[in-house]
């Protein structure tokens, strides 16, 4: 917890966006927008002035890849408490943030300061300072503070040399909001569970949840995190889809997917400012980047085993859509409401990468779940049963979710051989360890339930403007009368 520079995170990105594509989420990321707005037409790739969307898409509605981070760990020693944090936040600290856009485009907070919320004066009465804009009835609560430190985005004109391409017509401000919670050194090393409460669209909420003690002071119950141990739920921070309504933005409705990673980048965790003789490089097996790094970093990655422990994820989702405050739920990743597939199939070339930037993809992203094939040295490796005395038994090896097998490979006449153990899943788990139930989308998506029903369906329908349809009507009238009048003299 002490050593920052890695960067583990558990967040929501939306369907339609595949993470560090950037093709993909390209003035697609992070909108959560569904009015038709001229003026921000081009800058959000399917927008709600559209007619026709094609591919699928319905027409007429915005739609974007929204990201919602359930938890950002930033590690790090200060001896102080970070500035601008209300109440007190030192590292090590974990962020909560809905990024959305369309942001507030002006008169923005100044990174590394809360927002203003008033007007400032000099003692003669004229005004120094404006109020600044920013999201109102943001909830924090316990060690958690709003994030002064990180507000947005501002996705601009890109430059010849980037991976995509965007033009000033097509730039856009992207807002964070979010907040700062306060970790411990217990978080690093015992279990901790995280919760968020995500009630989508107009009227809908998100809440982030943190463990702590409940303790009397006074006769009222304050919630403190203490040392990180406690077991008692704090509701950390909110954002109320009420607060999005100066941009016109929306609590995310996208199907989205979870993803579990622990990434690494110059701008977390690493040191904010360098020395004038520092060379900004970043390899660890080069002494002269040595400055560039936080201390005992390349000596932990080196020697510490670096990891970012799971023990369960639990999804659960309201059937009755009168419980809960916002729009009604969908399930899926291709639901009627929001359809996806088509787009994704019809756009193969956002899911994959080209040189120079990275190596070439040969084709769209396709992860497969793997079934087994992790490697093993005993059967409660793979979720299974070890037999008596480390001697897999024809009972054991059919117990459990799977159980290690071994193969023998030849390496050649003189090179002898080698033994291979590899795990292997009985029916109705999978992934390389076979330790997650098999698991399948039960609701059909959009695609699987128009392919095929209509030989034309994908054929756009024809639209006309409204105001060319008015038009004609207005003279269609005039055209008319001198015509039949011609007509009356003969």
């Amino acid at each position: 917890p002490d050593i920052g520079g890695l960067w583990p995170a558990v967040w929501l990105l939306g369907n339609l966006g595949r993470a560090t594509y950037e093709s993909s989420t390209n003035n697609i990321w992070p909108w959560s927008y569904d009015t038709c707005d001229r003026d921000k037409q081009e800058a959000q790739f399917i927008s709600a002035c559209n007619v026709q969307n094609h591919y699928g898409l319905n027409p007429f509605q915005g739609r974007g890849a929204t990201e919602i981070d359930i938890i950002e760990v930033m590690a790090g020693y200060s001896d102080k408490p970070l500035p601008s944090t209300e109440p007190a936040i030192s590292f090590p600290y974990a962020d909560l943030t809905l990024q959305v856009a369309p942001g507030i485009p002006e008169n923005r907070p100044k990174s590394g300061y809360q927002p203003r919320k008033n007007d400032s004066f000099t003692d003669h009465g004229h005004t120094e300072l404006f109020a600044q804009s920013w999201y109102p009835d943001l909830h924090v609560a316990g060690n958690t503070t709003l994030n002064p430190y990180f507000y947005g985005t501002y996705l601009g004109p890109t430059k010849p040399e980037e991976p995509v391409s965007r033009n000033k017509n097509q730039a856009f401000q992207a807002d964070a909001i979010g907040a700062m919670h306060q970790l411990t050194d217990a978080h690093f090393e015992i279990p901790h569970t995280y919760r968020i409460e995500w009630q989508p669209g107009p009227g809908g909420r998100l809440d982030w949840f943190m463990q702590d003690h409940k303790i009397k002071v006074d006769g009222k119950t304050e919630e403190v995190e203490g040392d990180g141990t406690g077991k008692e739920w704090l509701h950390a921070f909110s954002v109320k889809g009420s607060s999005l309504n100066m941009t016109g933005a929306q609590i995310p409705m996208e199907p989205s997917y979870l993803i579990m990673n622990t990434g690494i980048s110059s701008t977390w965790g690493f040191p904010d400012s360098l020395k004038d003789d520092c060379t900004k490089c970043y390899d660890c097996n080069n002494a002269t980047c040595t400055c560039a790094f936080q201390n005992g970093f390349c000596n932990m990655m080196k020697k510490s085993k670096i990891a970012m422990y799971i023990d369960s994820v639990r999804v659960y989702q309201s059937k009755d859509d009168s419980a809960h405050p916002g729009t009604p739920h969908t399930v899926g990743c291709d639901p009627a409401e929001f359809p996806t597939k088509e787009f994704i199939a019809g756009h193969r070339d956002r899911y994959m990468r080209g040189a120079p930037f990275v190596l070439s993809d040969k084709g769209p992203l396709k992860k497969k779940i793997k079934l087994g094939g992790g490697g093993c040295y005993k059967n409660s490796d793979c979720g299974g049963v070890d037999g008596a005395d480390d001697e897999e038994t024809e009972s054991s090896a059919l117990s459990g979710k799977g159980h290690c097998t071994s193969t023998v490979f030849s390496k050649g006449i003189f090179s002898g051989s080698i033994r291979e153990s590899k795990c292997k899943c009985h029916t109705g788990y999978t992934g390389p360890h076979c330790l997650v139930g098999e698991h399948g989308d039960e609701y059909p998506g959009v695609w699987e339930t128009r392919t095929g029903n209509r030989i034309f369906r994908n054929i756009a329908s024809p639209a006309v403007p409204t105001t060319f349809v008015t038009a004609l009507l207005v003279l269609l009238p005039i055209i008319l009368v001198p015509i039949f009048l011609k007509k009356g003299v003969r």
